[in-house]
């Protein structure tokens, strides 16, 4: 029989019960708003890494203020593997008018979807302006069950301009490799001819346009939760695994219904996700690897990675 050696790395990782006003998650006070970006692309599109490129590096000029989502609808999304067409992303891209790719919208504040050129002075634009609302929340991901219990919070530093405003929380996936035409123009994600593909948008936990809140007025706090199952795969056909370790979550309140699409976005921002089941002590292995390369002997060593996703803490384990 082989004798197998396991060297045991933990890391325990408590996850505590948050009550959604004890603390509350989201400022009172007054802020700027923080901006989205959604970018209509697709994999056949040769000009879309040039787009995605300027994207990237508006993130990373404000780190915390903007978010980049692609969306891949159109012609040039194909269904081939990796397949990202989903039913969201064709109603938003449906949306704005679009007519050449890639485009897109800063906050919605435009009825069609603008050219890369226009991205930087749209952003400029809405991060120095005062937010009617500011947003924060979090996403409990059960590593086993795939269930997201996710809560937001909207607080109004400001009476909204309608009665009633629109809560959208997509949830994105980073890091899924696949063909890309003109990938080469993004050098930072084309690795041996096949591209890196970030924020995708993958699904929408609330109604496509958003879930209608109120009362929008000065001093009004509105929690919503939700209990969301976190596919397997998404896509149909040559769909792409839904990997937990790289979806992120966006919540973004909108103003009202224009034409097909909610907007302008009055607020957005990137929900604090973490691991956890409602038991008090659930430990776990997320990951193990082996430490050395494969060789023919009677010995390995393996890297185990172990949480606690309970909500008490974990003081000793055996292995």
């Amino acid at each position: 029989m082989k004798r197998f050696t396991f060297l045991m790395c933990a890391i325990l990782a408590c996850l505590l019960k948050v009550n959604a006003q004890e603390p509350q998650l989201v400022s009172t006070e007054k802020q700027n708003r923080n901006v989205l970006i959604e970018e209509f692309t697709g994999r056949n599109c040769g000009y879309c890494p040039d787009g995605h490129v300027i994207a990237n590096q508006i993130v990373h000029s404000n780190p915390g203020r903007v978010w980049a989502v692609n969306v891949h609808a159109g012609g040039y999304a194909p269904t081939s593997y990796p397949n990202f067409n989903t039913g969201v992303s064709t109603t938003i891209c449906n949306g704005f008018q679009v007519t050449g790719f890639p485009a897109g919208v800063v906050n919605r504040s435009t009825a069609q979807a603008q050219g890369r050129g226009q991205w930087q002075s749209l952003v400029n634009q809405q991060l120095s302006q005062a937010a009617e609302c500011n947003v924060a929340g979090q996403v409990v991901v059960n590593p086993v069950t795939r269930l997201a219990k996710i809560t937001v919070e909207v607080y109004y530093t400001a009476n909204s301009a309608s009665d009633n405003n629109y809560l959208t929380i997509y949830m994105l996936q980073d890091s899924i490799w696949g063909s890309q035409s003109g990938g080469s123009s993004n050098p930072e994600q084309y690795v041996n001819g096949q591209y890196c593909h970030m924020h995708i948008l993958r699904d929408a936990i609330t109604a496509d346009w958003g879930d209608e809140i109120a009362p929008t007025t000065a001093g009004s706090l509105i929690t919503t939760q939700y209990v969301y199952k976190i596919p397997e795969v998404i896509g149909d056909p040559n769909g792409v695994n839904v990997d937990l370790n790289n979806i992120i979550f966006l919540a973004i309140v909108t103003e009202k219904q224009q034409g097909r699409a909610t907007r302008p976005v009055l607020n957005v921002c990137e929900l604090q996700k973490m691991e956890g089941v409602d038991e008090p002590i659930y430990p776990y292995i997320k990951a193990l690897e082996q430490e050395d390369i494969i060789t023919c002997t009677k010995e390995k060593k393996f890297t185990a990675n172990v949480v606690n996703g309970g909500t008490e803490t974990l003081t000793s384990i055996k292995f």
